[in-house]
């Protein structure tokens, strides 16, 4: 069986919040039980010396009238309707008639019965945050003032009332003017809580928002080893798996190897943590408290050298941009120079040096080309490409390099279809082929290209039969400046995947029992 859904809570009105309402409510149960008593006191109290004649029977019908009211007042209360102000005054109003007409019942109960007014001036002045309280203790006073003097044309009273009269009307003002004083001060004072409240949940939410997106990852650990609060970034870089509870989870389930190194963390210092997911350096910064809890924060080192290493770049891309003309210009004399000497000379060691002063000027020309490359593949002209124009492109890149035909097998489908910019796949290409062919055994197949449309877009991979990749480059492998030969600008991978990546696609290396496999994968634009 289901369990009953929760009744929600009602709203505000404008103007009054819920605690209005509420203050009301319990207001009006005050007066509930006011009632019922006065109707008791009618019932006992019906054949005493306390009333006049008849005066029993008329308190009792004032008593269960003003029960009844007060009975009907609380569906106004539920139902929000009509306005609170006016129901408000609606019940004092009552109040002040019923108890008047009461008190006209018994000289006797007059002055206690008047003493209640004092009750219901000062809690309409709470409730209703000090509004009109000073206009309540007016029309208590004046109907106080009229029951007075109609009991004194009746021979009931001396003209000496008047004097307590007066006394219980100022008492009336008195509680009304304090009423509406300490109201105004209180609600002064619940309207700032309320706006440091708004401004606290605020800045609370702010930084939920900044933790949450945060680079680095934030672990608040209590000083006996409690995580109190872990960001999302922090449990990625650490690769857990636990789901942590703040303040029951201790850091020892959580990451055993950071809880060994935090004794060693102090303020000021950090140390190096590896873990499945990142490489860690990890700060220390302490919390005043009784319970000597700090903030551990983790940051990526692998993120920090991207970042430096595009800013290096950045700067060296800049530094070609500026003077490319100026470089290509000498190198271009330079190289021709040393074909010149190379021709004319006979002597086998200026013609060495020939042939290294021309491979260097072309290394150095080859390097500004790729920067100059870098810097222009936000430059997109994506087209639609197809089986046959990819073929081309092998072969263009083929001739290229001098490689023989039979040294390349080539393997897409004739539904081959995609999107890419063809400049960009130019220069991805011929990366990767040029990498293929300076590590494979060259002999016929040694190449492998390999196409194939997925679900989402086409693959493309290229596959050599060479000695593979060291497991220690497979780390720095996509990393700029990164090579192991003497020949090499260390540009070629890291251009091309910052290429690939432009043109929304991913170039990754695949791990395979021999050789080594590049796999472009290009989504979004490709179709069957």
């Amino acid at each position: 069986m289901s369990t009953p859904a929760a009744p929600l809570p009602r709203p505000d009105t404008p103007g009054y919040f819920a605690s209005h309402w509420r203050s009301l409510d319990y207001f009006n149960l005050y007066r509930l039980t006011l009632a019922l008593a006065l109707v008791f006191t009618g019932v006992l109290f019906e054949s005493s010396d306390i009333f006049g004649p008849g005066g029993g029977t008329r308190f009792q019908t004032y008593a269960f009238v003003y029960l009844v009211m007060t009975a009907l007042f609380v569906l106004g209360i539920r139902a929000r309707w009509p306005d609170f102000q006016v129901q408000l005054t609606t019940h004092i109003l009552a109040d002040v008639i019923f108890i008047i007409l009461m008190m006209g019942t018994s000289p006797q109960l007059a002055g206690g019965l008047g003493l209640l007014l004092v009750i219901s001036i000062a809690s309409g002045g709470l409730v209703g945050s000090g509004r009109l309280s000073l206009l309540y203790a007016a029309i208590a006073s004046i109907a106080l003032l009229l029951q007075n003097t109609f009991a004194l044309f009746a021979g009931q009273r001396s003209v000496d009332s008047f004097f307590l009269t007066g006394l219980l009307c100022a008492g009336y003002f008195t509680i009304g003017w304090l009423a509406h004083t300490l109201t105004r001060r209180a609600l002064r004072s619940e309207m700032l809580a309320r706006q440091q409240a708004e401004e606290l949940a605020l800045l609370n939410r702010i930084h939920a928002l900044a933790i949450e997106n945060s680079p680095d990852g934030l672990l608040a650990v209590r000083g006996d080893g409690v995580v109190r609060h872990a960001s999302p970034r922090a449990l990625a870089l650490l690769g857990a798996s636990l789901r942590v509870k703040p303040g029951l989870t201790r850091l020892e389930a959580l990451a055993p190897d950071l809880a060994r190194l935090v004794p060693q963390v102090q303020p000021g210092t950090s140390v190096e943590l590896d873990t499945p997911a990142a490489r860690l350096r990890v700060r220390c910064i302490p919390l005043p408290g009784p319970d000597n809890s700090r903030v551990l924060v983790l940051e990526d080192q692998r993120q920090a050298e991207q970042a430096a290493q595009r800013l290096k770049l950045a700067a060296l891309g800049r530094l070609t941009a500026n003077i490319a003309h100026e470089i290509r210009n000498p190198l271009s004399a330079i190289s021709h120079a040393a074909q010149l000497l190379c021709e004319e000379t006979r002597e086998p060691a200026q013609q060495k040096l020939a042939r290294i002063i021309e491979g260097n000027a072309q290394r150095l020309d080859r390097l500004v080309e790729e920067v100059l490359t870098l810097n222009r593949r936000d430059r997109l002209n994506p087209v639609d490409l197809d089986r046959a124009a990819l073929a081309a492109l092998i072969d263009e890149l083929r001739h290229t390099e001098e490689i023989p035909p039979d040294a390349v097998i080539v393997d897409m489908p004739d539904t081959l279809h995609f999107r890419f910019d063809p400049d960009h796949l130019r220069q991805i290409l011929w990366n990767l082929l040029r990498n293929a062919w300076r590590y494979c055994s060259r002999q016929p197949g040694s190449i492998r290209f390999h196409a194939r449309m997925m679900a989402d877009g086409a693959q493309l991979d290229i596959v050599d039969d060479g000695p593979g990749i060291a497991p220690e480059q497979l780390g720095r492998l996509f990393e700029p400046f990164a090579t192991t030969e003497a020949q090499g600008t260390g540009l070629g991978l890291f251009l091309a995947r910052e290429l690939a990546e432009s043109n929304h696609a991913r170039l990754v290396h695949v791990p395979a029992p021999q050789g080594a496999t590049f796999r472009l994968d290009i989504h979004g634009g490709a179709r069957a």
